[in-house]
């Protein structure tokens, strides 16, 4: 999965596409700490996903269309550590940190990661 080409997929960009993603899409990767954000926010009731949590997972998480990157202690430590300037928000540094890590371009509309130079990243604004 990592390699020039594959893409890490962040939180906003995940809740609108992922269950219309089909395998031909990728290489696409999303990191765990997404999973996290997803869930926390439909379960405080900022995000309407349509369908049951579960379900939506299950559909946006196939295997063969988006790879599911864990935060392991080398991504974990990488995020306390990123070069330059960057802001405090703890997902966002995973995300960051994972992107590094693996060599991915982050496909976001967040003006901090794009606007941070030490990552290629993709603007869907």
């Amino acid at each position: 999965m990592p390699g020039c080409g594959a893409f890490l997929v962040p939180t906003k960009s995940i809740r609108a596409h992922a269950p219309c993603l089909t395998p031909r899409d990728a290489p696409l990767a999303l990191s765990a700490i997404s999973v996290w954000k997803i869930a926390l926010k439909f379960h405080k009731g900022k995000l309407d996903l349509a369908l049951p949590l579960d379900t939506w997972l299950q559909l946006a998480l196939r295997p063969g269309v988006i790879e599911v990157i864990p935060v392991d202690a080398a991504i974990a430590r990488r995020s306390t550590e990123l070069p330059g300037d960057f802001h405090n928000d703890p997902a966002d540094r995973f995300i960051v940190a994972t992107a590094l890590a693996h060599g991915l371009t982050v496909v976001t509309s967040d003006e901090r990661i794009l606007a941070y130079p030490h990552i290629h990243s993709l603007d869907i604004r």
